[in-house]
């Protein structure tokens, strides 16, 4: 008897455990929960290469959300365009217990453009579907499959791409023909792919399992160099009816020249006889190129325009040359066309642009690497960057979209991996001297003028073509002090071998000085106050400071007749291998004058030298609010 109970017992356990379905969240492992927003429960991608023109992409996903902070991982989005074919998406999201909530399917996606707002065409375009659950936590599981024509730009293997998302499981594998060969990237992965040989087909499988999220420490490298990529490209490929076998940077340079580069820098002759005339009065190529340039400025504007070749196939400058616009591919290329005109050469250069520094993969070339273009111009000793899509950036200035990253030049031998222009902290400074006056009521008037250069041109950079009001707006924004106003706004910019950006400007601040009964309270250093660092106890990552650079602040004050200007001197310095700080202040007469200088080196650091940044912040921060209570004089 006790033994038929016992039976029944286990039985029903069973079955309850059956009806709560497969994706509980009480199974996931204890140590994937740490610090994790959301968890891969399921991430899994085949890839079948039948043929260079037939591909079949599919796989299954299965997410865990497990708060408000991981509905960012939620939405559903793929993009597809004329090389692309969504074949179906279908899915379901689960409560924790694994138990159906809704299904959904491909029609209840969204369908968008994928351009931003100034592109005039564009073939791509992407489905998304968004869950909007607001009960944690909750799964969402689905399955896919997409068919390509192409097969040079598959997608990539990246199971731990988000720091604060966990993996219980993700597979990547990739089918082809025995005959294929493939040239395979592994970063940050230690196992090695299974490979199998079935009939005609072979076939690479990773696996990565129990992948824990980890915390998210400022000034840490950027996941594209910390994370788990497997990247695939097959040495033949087919890409948009354009057939190519490329193996090293320099082939696949030397295959751009001639699929997608050649014979689109034929300008018509009377732009040719233009471009002669325009600079035949200059002996140096650099000026010569340089005039060139800002004729490119004022007669083209950008617009985006994806379509054609993937979206990586330049007009023809003849085109731009008639319509006055282009993308940065087309404005590049028009560019060189003007250049090659007058026997300037120049190379057409593929990065990856943004404010984060990525480089493109020196050792691995693919089709992958790369967003923008900019333009290269070898002249002897003095390489020169060209950003072709912005109607004001001074001749030679790339600034911090594209600067100081590896990038792919292509030249006449084929494609090259080089540098872009940095800027290092010694020569990105931003200096200010202001003079100014403050009254017994500690309103603050005068006058400061401000030098910005080398990445730090750009601080100020967006007001110099804006009327007075959107200035003044900005300035009011920028500076962020209470009861500040300006009465003048002077911009100039000087272009010698550095840009430089010289602000001018006039102000007064009310009630900057603090009256509190018979004192005024003054904080000396006005206009440039550190921000907070986090302390980060048992640091893992590196530090990595991308942007280094210097700020100095010359400040003097003349006080009132009636406040008493007899202060205690200071001096705060500290220095180590992050930078150095200065704070210095002193009364000359009525006058109290400050020098703030802060150095701060860009770099890659071991994690133990995070403590020496945050104590140089500490300290930095701590001197900028030095203040004196200056007793005001009877002067009965």
């Amino acid at each position: 008897m006790k033994k038929n109970i016992l039976y029944i017992i286990v039985l029903l356990l069973g079955l309850c455990h059956y009806s709560f379905g497969q994706y509980q969240v009480e199974s996931i492992p204890k140590e994937l929960l740490s610090r994790a927003v959301a968890t891969y429960r399921e991430d899994n991608m085949e890839i079948h290469m039948k043929s260079p023109t037939d591909v079949i992409i599919k796989g299954n996903k299965v997410l865990t959300i497990h708060n408000q902070s991981g509905d960012e991982y939620a939405p559903i989005v793929v993009f597809y365009d004329k090389s692309k074919q969504i074949k179906e998406i279908k899915g379901e999201i689960l409560d924790q217990f694994g138990k159906q909530i809704k299904k959904f399917s491909l029609r209840d996606f969204d369908d968008q453009s994928a351009s931003s707002g100034s592109n005039l065409f564009d073939d791509s375009r992407y489905k998304s579907y968004q869950p909007h659950i607001n009960t944690y936590p909750y799964s969402i599981s689905y399955s896919y499959e997409y068919k390509s024509s192409q097969n040079l730009a598959m997608p990539s293997w990246n199971p731990n791409w988000h720091k604060d998302v966990s993996v219980e499981k993700s597979t990547y594998k990739i089918i082809v023909p025995k005959n294929s060969k493939l040239r395979i990237n592994s970063q940050n992965f230690d196992g090695q792919p299974k490979v199998e040989h079935v009939d005609k087909w072979s076939s690479y499988t990773w696996q990565a399992e129990n992948l824990k999220a980890i915390r998210n420490e400022a000034y840490s490298p950027g996941r594209h160099i910390t994370g788990i990529e497997v990247m695939v490209v097959p040495e033949e490929f087919q890409f948009y009816k354009k057939s190519g076998q490329f193996n090293d940077w320099k082939s696949y340079g030397l295959w751009m020249n001639e699929n997608l580069l050649k014979g689109k820098r034929i300008l018509p002759e009377a732009t040719v006889a233009m471009a002669k005339n325009l600079v035949k009065d200059l002996e140096d190529p650099k000026a010569k190129a340089k005039a060139l340039y800002e004729f490119m400025q004022k007669k083209t504007r950008y617009i985006s325009i994806q379509v054609g070749i993937g979206g990586n196939e330049p007009f023809p400058a003849e085109m731009v040359d008639r319509l006055g616009y282009g993308d940065c591919k087309a404005l590049v290329n028009y560019m060189q066309a003007l250049l090659e005109a007058v026997d300037i050469p120049s190379y057409y250069t593929i990065v990856q642009a943004g404010n984060e520094k990525v480089d493109i993969n020196p050792t691995f070339a693919n089709l992958q690497d790369g967003n923008h273009i900019i333009l290269c111009l070898p002249f002897a000793n003095d390489t020169t960057w060209l950003e072709c899509t912005n109607q004001d950036m001074p001749f030679g200035y790339l600034g911090d979209f594209t600067d100081d990253r590896l990038v792919l030049a292509c030249t006449p031998e084929g494609g090259k991996v080089m540098r872009s222009k940095s800027y290092p902290y010694h020569e990105s400074i931003q200096h200010r001297v202001g003079k100014f006056r403050m009254d017994k009521t500690g309103k603050l008037t005068g006058e400061m003028e401000t030098t910005y250069t080398g990445w730090q041109f750009e601080n100020h950079f967006a007001n110099v073509k804006e009327n007075r009001d959107k200035q003044i707006e900005n300035l009011r924004r920028w500076y962020n002090i209470n009861r500040i106003g300006f009465n003048q706004v002077e911009y100039k910019i000087e272009q010698n071998k550095k840009h430089q950006l010289n602000e001018k400007i006039g102000l007064t601040i009310d009630n900057y000085g603090l009256l509190n009964g018979n004192i005024l309270v003054l904080i000396p250093n006005i206009f440039n106050k550190t921000t907070a660092v986090p302390e980060i106890r048992n640091r893992q990552e590196v530090l990595k400071i991308s942007r280094g650079y210097t700020d100095i602040d010359e400040i003097e004050i003349v006080m009132d007749d009636v406040v008493d200007t007899k202060i205690i001197p200071a001096e705060k310095i500290m220095e180590n291998e992050i930078g150095s700080y200065k704070l210095t202040t002193k009364v000359e007469g009525k006058t109290i004058k400050t020098y703030r200088k802060i150095e701060i080196k860009e770099g890659t650091y071991p994690a133990d030298k995070y403590e020496a940044f945050v104590n140089l912040n500490r300290f930095a921060k701590e001197s900028d609010d030095i203040r004196y209570n200056l007793p005001l004089i009877d002067k009965k």
